[in-house]
């Protein structure tokens, strides 16, 4: 082959190169023209939380002047998501029309929280790793922890009590909802033995061997005990010691 007629073929390549670039370019325009002709955005729905308004996250995920269009709004949140809102893990934008988007809020999974010297919330996840750190409190029946501490908190640190409690207090919290034995709060002593804290008793569940037992066995004597005060002793069970005391509050009494 010529050099002449090589150079041409070669010619020919980039041509053919720019002129598909250049229909891409130009398909792309037009879809872009008819996507802000054809499809402005004049209904958005929320759900997924009750912790924000619906404004509040419209507001939120709809934040330049350009998400008065649907396409555009969808594509933005697809190739910038935004997940810094406090509680919420994602945000999921969808097409529901030509001129509607669904904003789905997907929030993080709670189980727990401590509170703080500082007046913060430090909320715990169920694998014991912290999930949001916040001056708000949420009134959703989380399980307060008190006795342990956290240093400086980041989230995505596990909790400072070691991997075998967290694997206890994570085991027992799923037990107790499970069993509709929520407490008040959990308590820690320096031990990292456990005290269940109810209105008008506590349970002390020492360490974590034979939890589920335990807890049947506390299904057992609580309404043996309904409207008494005082601690409901299960630290030192095992199977050489099956004895419960009900140790009753004399101060209370009094």
């Amino acid at each position: 082959m010529s050099r002449r007629r090589k150079k041409r073929k070669n010619k020919g390549i980039v041509i053919a190169i720019i002129e598909f670039v250049l229909a891409i370019v130009i398909i792309g325009a037009l879809l872009a023209m008819a996507a802000y002709f054809f499809c402005p955005l004049k209904k958005v729905t929320v759900e997924g939380t009750d912790l924000y308004t619906s404004k509040e996250v419209s507001d939120y995920i709809l934040d330049d002047k350009y998400s008065s269009n649907t396409i555009y709004v969808f594509v933005k949140n697809k190739l910038f998501p935004k997940g810094d809102a406090e509680f919420i893990e994602r945000f999921d934008v969808q097409i529901t029309g030509m001129h509607s988007v669904n904003i789905v809020c997907k929030e993080k999974a709670i189980l727990g929280y401590m509170t703080q010297d500082d007046g913060k919330y430090v909320y715990f996840n169920y694998e014991g790793k912290i999930a949001e750190i916040s001056e708000t409190y949420i009134e959703r029946g989380y399980m307060k922890v008190d006795g342990v501490t956290c240093e400086e908190p980041k989230v995505g640190d596990k909790l400072s009590i070691g991997s075998d409690q967290i694997g206890y207090l994570t085991s027992l919290i799923k037990i107790l909802k499970k069993n509709s034995l929520m407490p008040n709060e959990i308590s820690y002593d320096e031990n990292n033995h456990i005290t269940l804290v109810y209105d008008t008793y506590n349970i002390s569940l020492g360490n974590r061997s034979r939890l589920e037992e335990k807890i049947e066995r506390v299904m057992l004597i609580l309404p043996k005990i309904e409207g008494m005060q005082g601690t409901l002793h299960l630290e030192n069970y095992s199977n050489q010691n099956t004895d419960i005391v009900f140790e009753k509050d004399t101060e209370a009494e009094q």
